[in-house]
C-alpha cells in the first residue's frame, strides 16, 4: 500500500505503560499547590525531569517551570504527567481544590456549629411577650428609657469608679 508522506511515527509516552496510583489522602491534604504536588508526584517515583519532560513531549525546562510554580500547569497535561510520575496526586489536588472551591470557610464553620448546638426557640422569652406579641425594651423597664449596662474604660491612672464620679 502506497502512503503519500504525510504519515508521521506514533510515539507513545513511557510512563502510561502502567495506570497512576491514587496517592494516599493524608498526603493530598498536606499538597498547598499544584506544583507541589507536582515535585513530590516526581520526586516520590524517583523520576528525572528529562524522562518526565521526554512522557509529555515538553522540554526539561519547561517541566522545571511548572514544577517550581513559575508556569501554571495547562489542563490538558495533568494526565500526561500523572502517567508520566505513576501518580495520580495532581489529579487528586486539583480536584480537591474544585470541590473546596465555592465553600466559604466562615459559612462551613456557621453550619458546623449549628449541627452541633441543641436547638433554640428563636422567639424571646415569654417575660418579654405581652398578649403574644413582643414588648419593646422601654415598656418593660419603664421611666421613658431601657436600663442597659454601662461600660465605662478608666481614664489615665484612675479606676472606673473615679471616671464614673467626675462625670
Amino acid at each position: 500500500m502506497a502512503t503519500t508522506g504525510n504519515q508521521t511515527e506514533l510515539r507513545l509516552a513511557w510512563g502510561v505503560h502502567n495506570a497512576p496510583k491514587d496517592a494516599p489522602v493524608q498526603v493530598v491534604r498536606q499538597i498547598e499547590s499544584e506544583a507541589q504536588a507536582l515535585a513530590v508526584s516526581i520526586r516520590a517515583g524517583h523520576h528525572k525531569l528529562e524522562y518526565v519532560a521526554a512522557c509529555i513531549g515538553k522540554s526539561k525546562s519547561y517541566v522545571s517551570r511548572m514544577q517550581n510554580g513559575v508556569r501554571p500547569i495547562p489542563e490538558k497535561l495533568i494526565g500526561p504527567l500523572c502517567a508520566a510520575t505513576g501518580s495520580n496526586l495532581l489529579r487528586q489536588f486539583i480536584a480537591l481544590q474544585s470541590a473546596l472551591e465555592g465553600l466559604c470557610e466562615v459559612d462551613r464553620l456557621a453550619d458546623l456549629m449549628r449541627q452541633h448546638e441543641p436547638q433554640r426557640d428563636h422567639q424571646a422569652p415569654a417575660a418579654m411577650r405581652a398578649g403574644g406579641r413582643a414588648v419593646p425594651a422601654t415598656q418593660r423597664f419603664g421611666a421613658g428609657r431601657a436600663s442597659l449596662p454601662v461600660r465605662v474604660r478608666a481614664g489615665e491612672g484612675g479606676s472606673p469608679a473615679q471616671f464614673l464620679a467626675a462625670a
